[in-house]
């Protein structure tokens, strides 16, 4: 069943396919919040919130593009909101193996050892990027999504994504140039 199919059945009340659609996307809108925040236990909070502010919303949604990106524009807005009440804490990731890929990590165990200290040094580099900077980083080279999209997401003028992105992505350079010496 399509999601535009499942939102409309929820809508007429069967409110048990609720479930089916989160369970769709929860794994993404997880991860995605882990980015933001580098805390678990943030990223747990942020998925619920995010889910519970679905939930609540679902029938102000308009059908405008991926329903994917709707929710990953409710879980910035969770993880802006997170920020604020901690003050804008640094990002500090607790379990930085969380994000490797183990399978596809022991499919080359030559490079394994490589791989993870790239994925810890990214993380890490990640971790010193303004949070504005980092959520355009993270939409576009972890999800794919393309400039306009991340703009439609984040509610930001398209211009202002290709300015974040390009700077974040050279001062990411620049850090992990600084990490690995």
């Amino acid at each position: 069943m399509q999601d535009h199919e499942l939102i409309k059945r929820i809508r007429q009340g069967e409110q048990t396919l609720f479930g089916e659609l989160a369970g769709r996307y929860y794994n993404d809108i997880f991860r995605y919040c882990y980015f933001q925040t580098g805390n678990e236990q943030a990223a747990w909070d942020c998925t619920q919130e995010t889910f519970f502010r679905l939930m609540r919303f679902l029938d102000t949604y308009t059908e405008k593009g991926r329903f994917k990106a709707y929710l990953l524009r409710i879980a910035l807005n969770a993880c802006r909101d997170w920020f604020r009440r901690e003050d804008g804490r640094a990002v500090l990731y607790e379990d930085p193996d969380d994000a490797c890929d183990t399978a596809v990590l022991l499919q080359n165990p030559q490079n394994m050892e490589n791989q993870v200290e790239n994925r810890l040094l990214l993380r890490d580099a990640l971790s010193q990027l303004p949070e504005f900077q980092r959520e355009t980083i993270v939409l576009y080279y972890y999800y794919g999504y393309k400039q306009r999209e991340i703009a439609h997401i984040t509610g930001i003028p398209l211009s202002t994504v290709k300015t974040r992105l390009r700077a974040g992505t050279e001062r990411l350079q620049v850090l992990l140039r600084n990490l690995n010496s």
